[in-house]
C-alpha cells in the first residue's frame, strides 16, 4: 500500500465535490496511501494539498472570467453545460512528479482535458469519481428528465439555443474521441449514479464501473445534546428546528422555495428554520429564520445539526448528499425527497422520512407534521441514522475501498 502513489484533481477545496475529495484524500493519508490533492481555488491544509493553475495573475483571471461569462450567456436560466476544454493546456506533467494513479473529481473549468489526457503515459490508470454527470454528458451535470446523452447529446434543454448539433454534441464528441484510448475507470458515490454512468453513451469506454459510496470522520462528527446545542443558538424551549444548508441558498436545484412554500404551508407556530451556506434567504418566508452563513469548523457544523429536530434536503437531484449523512452522524434524522443517490443514505421509516414525488411541496409538509407529532420516533430515527453512518458512510470505509481498487488497477495481469 505504501507504494501506491495516487494524485487527485479538484478545480475547488468548496463546495460538496470539494470537501468529499478532501475527506477522501486525508482518509488515504492515514490509511497508508501516498496521496496528494491538487486544486485550483481555495487555500491548502498541509504540504499535501498543493494548488495548480489557479488563474492568479490579471490576464489569466480576466481570461477565465470572460469564458465564464460568455459560456453563462449561452446556457437557459437554471442549467449548467461546461466544456472539456478549458482556457490554456494543462499537461500533467505541469502539476510535479508523475503519480502511480490519477483520481479526477469535479475539474470543470479548471482542467483542460484534451491536454491533460493527451500527457498521459500509455495505459495509465485514470479512476474518474463523479460527484455529478457532466464527465458522461456533452457538459450538463444533471439531465433531469432528458436521456440524449445516452446517445450523443444535441438538442440540449439546457442552453438557449439548442440544436441537433449545439455544443453538448460537440463536447460529447469530443470526450467519446478523449476517453477512447484512456485506461478509464468510473466511480458512482451511489448506485444512482453509477446506474446513469452506465446509461451513458460514453460509457463504453471505461474498463471498470463501481459504486463506491462517500464518508466523513466520525470522530469529528458527532452528536452534541440537543437542549445545549439549541441553548447555544439562542432556540427557545418547546421549539420544532428544521434546518436547511447548501452551498448557495439561490441554487434551484437545491429546492429553497419548495422548503419556503411547505413550511409556509405547515402552519406551525412554534417552529424555528436554521439555514447554512452563501447567500440570504428570502425574505418572503413567514417563519422564524436564523441564518448561521457558511461554517467552515466541522465543531460549528455539530453544533447547527444537533440543535435541529429534523435536517431537509429539498433538492430536485442529488448524487449523493453530503449534508445528509454529516446530519444523520450527528443524530438528527432526514427529511427529503427520494431524489438520485439520498435513497441510498436514507432509509424511509428509520433513519428520516422520503418523499416519492419529488417537488411536491404537501409530501414535505406531511413529512414535517409527522416529525413534529412523533417526538419519541424523531428520537429513535436520529439514533439509528447514526448508526447507519457508521457502518456504511465513514472515511474510513472509503479509503479502504479506493485504495483496494488502486491495488487492483496496478497488480500485473
Amino acid at each position: 500500500m505504501p507504494n501506491i502513489k495516487v494524485a487527485h484533481f479538484t478545480t475547488q477545496l468548496q463546495g460538496g465535490a470539494g470537501i468529499a475529495t478532501q475527506r477522501l484524500h486525508f482518509a488515504l493519508c492515514r490509511h497508508g496511501v501516498g496521496s496528494r490533492l491538487y486544486f485550483g481555488t481555495g487555500q491548502s491544509v498541509d504540504e499535501t494539498t498543493i494548488p495548480a493553475f489557479r488563474n492568479a495573475s490579471l490576464f489569466w483571471g480576466s481570461v477565465a472570467r470572460v469564458a465564464n461569462s460568455w459560456r453563462s450567456r449561452r446556457t437557459a436560466p437554471g442549467g449548467f453545460v461546461t466544456s472539456p476544454g478549458w482556457i490554456r493546456r494543462t499537461p500533467i506533467q505541469k502539476f510535479g512528479p508523475v503519480p502511480r494513479v490519477i483520481n479526477l473529481h469535479w475539474v470543470a473549468r479548471w482542467l483542460d482535458l484534451p491536454t491533460f489526457f493527451d500527457s498521459l503515459p500509455a495505459n495509465f490508470p485514470v479512476v474518474w469519481s463523479l460527484h455529478d454527470l457532466i464527465p458522461v454528458t456533452g457538459g450538463c451535470n444533471h439531465p433531469a428528465e432528458c436521456d440524449n446523452f445516452t446517445r450523443e447529446c444535441g438538442n440540449c434543454p439546457q442552453l438557449i439555443k439548442p440544436k441537433p448539433h449545439d455544443e453538448t454534441y460537440k463536447f460529447f464528441h469530443v470526450k467519446d474521441r478523449n476517453y477512447a484510448n484512456l485506461n478509464l475507470h468510473f466511480v458512482g458515490n451511489s448506485e444512482w449514479t453509477t446506474t446513469q454512468i452506465r446509461r451513458s453513451g460514453l460509457a463504453k469506454h471505461a474498463r471498470t464501473i463501481r459504486t463506491i459510496p462517500l464518508g466523513l470522520d466520525v470522530k469529528q462528527y458527532r452528536p452534541i445534546d440537543k437542549a445545549i446545542a439549541k441553548k447555544a443558538l439562542g432556540i427557545p424551549e418547546g421549539r420544532f428546528v428544521v434546518g436547511f444548508a447548501c452551498v448557495d441558498l439561490s441554487d434551484l436545484r437545491k429546492g429553497a422555495d419548495l422548503l419556503q412554500e411547505a413550511l409556509n404551508e405547515f402552519g406551525y407556530d412554534n417552529i424555528s428554520l436554521i439555514t447554512c451556506g452563501s447567500g440570504a434567504w428570502p425574505d418572503s418566508a413567514r417563519v422564524e429564520t436564523l441564518h448561521l452563513g457558511v461554517l467552515r469548523s466541522t465543531r460549528l457544523q455539530c453544533l447547527f445539526y444537533s440543535a435541529l429536530d429534523v435536517f431537509v434536503i429539498s433538492s430536485r437531484a442529488e448524487t449523493f448528499g453530503n449534508t445528509a449523512i454529516e446530519a444523520m452522524a450527528c443524530e438528527t434524522p432526514v427529511v427529503a425527497y427520494a431524489a438520485g443517490g439520498l435513497k441510498d443514505v436514507v432509509v424511509s421509516g428509520e433513519t428520516g422520512l422520503l418523499e416519492p414525488e419529488i417537488g411536491s411541496v404537501s409530501g414535505l409538509t406531511g413529512m414535517f407534521q409527522w416529525m413534529a407529532q412523533h417526538p419519541i420516533e424523531r428520537q429513535t430515527m436520529g439514533v439509528a441514522a447514526r448508526q447507519r453512518v457508521l457502518t456504511r458512510f465513514t472515511d474510513t470505509l472509503m479509503a479502504q475501498r479506493y485504495s483496494h481498487m488502486y491495488e487492483q488497477l496496478l497488480s500485473p495481469v
